[in-house]
Parts: structure tokens; C-alpha cells; sequence
């Protein structure tokens, strides 16, 4: 029997960072039919850091080449407030840790967003097998 077998059923760090990266993008899809074209997640002690590339809609690609910026800004500043609460319940769900702050913000120019997602502490996981090996 193996001393660390209660941490044996934890995710390791990249299983997790790849399931949130996943629930994401599926997130992005279910709530506005467009998915971002990559999700890069990394946690980082209690904090995960989440970008997304190609996450501008269908429709605020219109009104940015109609040159309705005010228009797509304010847009896209409820589309960031609105999936914030989704994004941290998808996050507690997944760490099984309560988040305590989650910064998001998304530029229209690029079409990139990021997230940094506080916990109230890191998560649990495993080492990967590689990384045990290696001491």
C-alpha cells in the first residue's frame, strides 16, 4: 500500500489547468454559440490564470467595423461582468476551493481576454508521476 494513496485520487496541476481550460471554452460555446480559439489556464499557488484568444462574437466584430466602439465597449463590458459569476462557479467546481476575487478583462483590439481567479487557498493536487521521478 502506497503512503501518499489519499492524494493518489487528486488531479495532478496540469490535469486540472487542462479540465478548467476545457469547461471554458465549452462555457464560451454554450453561452454565446462561439468558442474561444484557445484557453491557456495556469495555477499559480492559490491564484489561476486563464487567457483566451479569438473570444470577440460574431456580432461585436460587426459593430467594431461599423465603428460603433462605444457601443461594442459597453457590449462587451456586460458580456465580461455577465461571465464572471459563471467562470468562478466553473472554477470552485473544478478545485473544489471557494473563490475569494476574479479579475477579468477582455481587449477588443486583440480579441484576447484573461482571468485571474483568487482562492480562498490552492487547490489539491498530486505530483505528476515525471515530476517524482526526477528527485
Amino acid at each position: 500500500m502506497s503512503i501518499n494513496s489519499d492524494t493518489d485520487s487528486y488531479p495532478t496541476a496540469g490535469q486540472l489547468e487542462r479540465t478548467i481550460s476545457q469547461k471554458v471554452r465549452a462555457l464560451y460555446f454554450n453561452q454565446f454559440g462561439h468558442q474561444p480559439s484557445r484557453v491557456d489556464c495556469h495555477l499559480l499557488g492559490n491564484k489561476i490564470v486563464i487567457s483566451l484568444e479569438d473570444v470577440i462574437t460574431p456580432i461585436e466584430k460587426l459593430l467594431v467595423e461599423a465603428q460603433s466602439s462605444n457601443l461594442v465597449n459597453q457590449v462587451r463590458a456586460f458580456v465580461d461582468e455577465a461571465i464572471k459569476p459563471k467562470l468562478q462557479e466553473l472554477v470552485e467546481e473544478i478545485s473544489q476551493v471557494s473563490v475569494t476575487n476574479c479579475l477579468y478583462d477582455t481587449a477588443l483590439n486583440t480579441g484576447c481576454a484573461g482571468a485571474i481567479v483568487i482562492l480562498a487557498n490552492p487547490p489539491q493536487v498530486r505530483r505528476s508521476k515525471s515530476k517524482l521521478r526526477r528527485k
